[in-house]
Formats: C-alpha cells, sequence, structure tokens
C-alpha cells in the first residue's frame, strides 16, 4: 500500500481544528483530518467536532460503511460541548475528537466512505445529524 504525505497537526496555533468541513448545522460543526496512515488499504483520521451555537450535551456519534470496509470507531473525548462564547465566528472553542479507522475487506480497493450520525441534546432537546464523508476527505 502507497503512504500518503503525512498532515500537519489537528489543530492550529490558535486551538482551531484543521482539516476539511463536513457537516455545519444547527450549530455542529465537523471536521475530518486525516491522518499519516492514510493509504490504499487503510485510511485514519480525526473527527473534529465543533459548537457555533448553544450549549450542547450527551453528545455521541455513530458511523456506518460498506460491506467491503472495516471501520473502528474510537471513544469521543467528550460529550458536552460549552456555548459559542463568540457565535458566529466560531466554533472557538477546543472541539471533541474522535479517531477513525477504516480498512479494505476486498480486493481491488474501492472508495472510502463513512455515514456519520451525530446525536446531542441543545436545550433540552434531543437533535440528531447525518452526513457522508466521501472519498475526497481522506486524501
Amino acid at each position: 500500500a502507497q503512504r500518503r504525505t503525512p498532515t500537519p497537526p489537528v489543530f492550529d496555533a490558535a486551538g482551531a481544528a484543521k482539516g476539511r468541513e463536513v457537516l455545519r448545522e444547527d450549530g455542529i460543526v465537523v471536521r475530518i483530518v486525516p491522518s499519516a496512515a492514510t493509504g490504499d488499504d487503510t485510511a485514519s483520521a480525526t473527527l473534529c467536532y465543533g459548537n457555533d451555537g448553544g450549549r450542547v450535551d450527551h453528545f455521541s456519534a455513530e458511523a456506518a460503511v460498506p460491506r467491503y470496509l472495516a471501520i473502528v470507531l474510537g471513544a469521543p473525548s467528550g460529550s458536552s460541548m460549552a456555548a459559542e462564547p463568540l457565535p458566529g465566528f466560531g466554533p472557538t472553542l477546543p472541539p471533541i475528537t474522535q479517531a477513525l479507522h477504516l480498512k479494505q475487506q476486498a480486493s481491488p480497493a474501492k472508495p472510502f466512505k463513512v455515514k456519520l450520525k451525530v446525536n446531542y441534546t441543545r436545550s433540552g432537546k434531543p437533535q440528531s445529524l447525518t452526513t457522508t464523508i466521501g472519498p475526497d476527505c481522506f486524501l
């Protein structure tokens, strides 16, 4: 398997998450930062969940992949996010992070693809959002 160029650290000097934004809805911002371990048959990344709105509690994420991929989704680094102090300019606070590892189960290799669902409570109301993370996010 060919290795790709390593990516920079997950956070920049100001503490903001790097990578590609894959979801921004209801104040929730999801970014994916591929790791240096990404190759033709494996992909590793860090998912960064930010908040550009009111307080978020009971945060969790679920991921599904096609049958030709195996997935390991690590535990999130937290389950709540404080309210954004500068709404519309954020997220400015440190994100919740979560490791994502994918491995091809078939040959020849097929595109990496993940369906992500985030669940959370805002103002006492349960919410959920979904998005698809395509192969271009693992380059």
